[in-house]
């Protein structure tokens, strides 16, 4: 089977689909693209058509103003989706920021007359900026006499600090996807991410929802017990599962479990 399809272009959203049965969009996270899904498309494209698209800003994808504002970015994604599924019902996944603009798009679909069959939201962000999180990215890049080498090793530092429980070696795969994704991002989604929007959202949302949680993700502050207690009392309609062992990128870290829960909660 073919992971993806070749891209189409909606209101400047590259968006690429593959496999058959009820549509299945997925949202990727900031700094990021379509490759965000790489351990997940071909397993739920066994039951789904999923479409993956590049948000605005990243990957493929045209990019927004400096100016534009968080309701105009996510009129401009609710629309491409708008257009992606041609109308027709839909299940949406979201990732990190990805899952905030899932939670935002999700009523203007639903104004729209679209029938957003249930929503899965893997990592959130849109808590508010996070106070008293540590936690600092190495920016060798910016070095001019950096070695690949170099920065092969940082980028490796910095996933294993940020988005995955284990750092991952410098010759790993996940470090060319990651680089390029980076190279190509040209939205800064903390405008959007650290926005304290998420619960808010999820409050007006009369749909199955389904957030997961890494065990080990370094993101989440204080604690993912307390996020977990927070969603559980904010949000009391929404089925918040803990993946033990994973970090803040769970569909690549811990691909079997997301894509089963995924599986299991979309029917």
């Amino acid at each position: 089977m073919q992971i993806y399809g070749p891209p189409a272009y909606h209101v400047g959203v590259s968006v690429r689909t593959t496999g058959q049965g009820p549509n299945l969009v997925l949202i990727h996270g900031g700094s990021g693209s379509r490759t965000h899904w790489v351990n997940n498309v071909a397993v739920l494209a066994a039951r789904f058509t999923v479409i993956t698209p590049d948000l605005p800003g990243f990957g493929e994808s045209a990019s927004p103003s400096s100016d534009m504002s968080t309701a105009d970015y996510l009129a401009w994604v609710a629309h491409a989706i708008h257009l992606a599924v041609n109308g027709q019902p839909f299940h949406l996944v979201g990732f990190s920021f990805g899952a905030t603009v899932s939670a935002g798009i999700t009523p203007l679909l639903k104004a729209r007359g679209h029938a957003v069959s249930g929503l899965t939201l893997i990592s959130p962000s849109g808590f508010g900026k996070p106070q008293g999180r540590t936690i600092k990215l190495e920016k060798i890049r910016k070095r001019e006499d950096a070695t690949l080498q170099e920065i092969r090793e940082a980028a490796a530092r910095n996933l294993g600090s940020w988005m995955l429980a284990k750092q991952p070696a410098a010759d790993d795969p996940v470090i060319d996807l990651h680089l390029r994704n980076v190279s190509l991002a040209k939205f800064d989604s903390r405008d959007i991410s650290y926005e304290a929007s998420l619960i808010k959202n999820l409050c007006g949302l009369a749909l199955p929802m389904q957030i997961l949680l890494g065990e080990c993700d370094s993101l989440i502050f204080p604690s993912v017990e307390e996020r977990k207690a927070l969603l559980n009392r904010s949000v009391p309609r929404a089925q918040v599962d803990i993946i033990a062992g994973a970090g803040h990128w769970l569909q690549y870290e811990a691909s079997s479990a997301v894509n089963a829960k995924i599986n299991q909660f979309h029917l």
